[in-house]
Order: structure tokens, then C-alpha cells, then sequence
């Protein structure tokens, strides 16, 4: 046979939240977690104090306030938009408006970017500046920059001196500004 546990019992959690006033004493006293009592004094709707009744001022109000708008600028927690506002909002981030665009880089452009031209071409421009950066003089991590992009003009993407090398950190420098 099943036991029964005391926080079960209606009259006992009644009797026991009069006296203590304190779902967390009386989880202690039945050895179990507060939830636990919470659940059954809701299952047998028996009304908890909490925070009902709490009047606070107005500069309290407003500090809450502040507060909430601080974590939740949208003030959309717990709702959802609209299917019209979430497709204007996809159409508004889409394409060369996305913080993550990549500039149009295509399957041609990766696929062009993995050919022995290119390969070759990087090779060249790299050892036209002798393995330095053009920008800052450091020869480590040198990479081959493309003065007009290939999404500009894609005829000057093998010309050597439509390249320059850079390395890492002036070459993302570069690419961002």
C-alpha cells in the first residue's frame, strides 16, 4: 500500500499555514521541498498571503518600473506578434540589411574561392609585398585582399594589382570599414 504524506492532508497544511505562515517551515517539517507544499495548497486551494495587500509608493512604482524597462525594453514578455508584424519584421532584416551580411557571397564566389587560380593569385599577391602587411608591417597571419570586391567587379578578381596584403586584424579592419 501506498503512503500517504502528510502534506496531502488538507486540514494539516490549513492548520500548519495558519500557525507558521510559511510554505518553507512547513516543507521542512514534512521533509519536503517548498514546491511541493505550494502545489498542494494550490491543488486544495487553500489562499497563501504572498504579496497581496502590498502598497507601495510611488517612488517604489517607479523604481520597479525602470527596472522592468531596463531588462524588457519591448515590454513583449509573454506575448507575441502579430503573423503580419513577424513577416515585416523578417522582410526588414533580410539581405544587405542583416547584421550578419556577408556581401552577396554566394555558392560561385566559395566555389571560385577554392579554384587554383584564386590559389594561385592569393600566392602572388602575397609575394608581390614580400609577405608583409601593407598596412602595419607585420608578417604574421598575411592574407590577400581584393581592392574592388568581387561583388563589384568580379573581371578584376585575378588581377594582381587589384590585390594588396594584409594581415588578419587590418584585413577584418578593412572588410568592416
Amino acid at each position: 500500500m501506498r503512503k500517504v504524506e502528510i502534506y496531502h492532508d488538507k486540514e494539516w497544511l490549513i492548520e500548519q499555514y495558519n500557525k507558521t505562515k510559511s510554505i518553507y517551515k512547513m516543507a521542512n517539517m514534512a521533509g519536503c521541498h517548498p514546491r511541493t507544499i505550494h502545489k498542494w495548497m494550490c491543488k486544495h486551494k487553500i489562499p497563501m498571503h504572498g504579496m497581496k495587500g502590498l502598497n507601495h509608493s510611488e517612488e517604489t512604482k517607479k523604481k520597479i518600473g525602470s527596472r522592468v524597462l531596463e531588462v524588457n525594453p519591448t515590454r513583449m514578455n509573454g506575448k507575441k506578434h502579430s503573423a503580419e508584424t513577424r513577416t515585416k519584421m523578417s522582410l526588414s532584416r533580410r539581405g544587405s540589411k542583416n547584421g550578419n551580411w556577408k556581401g552577396g557571397v554566394t555558392e560561385e564566389i566559395r566555389k571560385f574561392r577554392r579554384s587554383k587560380e584564386y590559389i594561385a593569385w592569393r600566392k602572388a599577391v602575397i609575394e608581390k609585398s614580400g609577405g608583409i602587411c601593407e598596412e602595419c608591417h607585420s608578417d604574421e597571419n598575411i592574407e590577400a585582399h581584393h581592392i574592388i570586391s568581387l561583388h563589384e567587379d568580379i573581371s578584376k578578381a585575378l588581377d594582381i594589382d587589384n590585390g594588396m596584403a594584409l594581415c588578419r586584424s587590418c584585413h577584418r579592419k578593412r572588410q568592416e570599414g
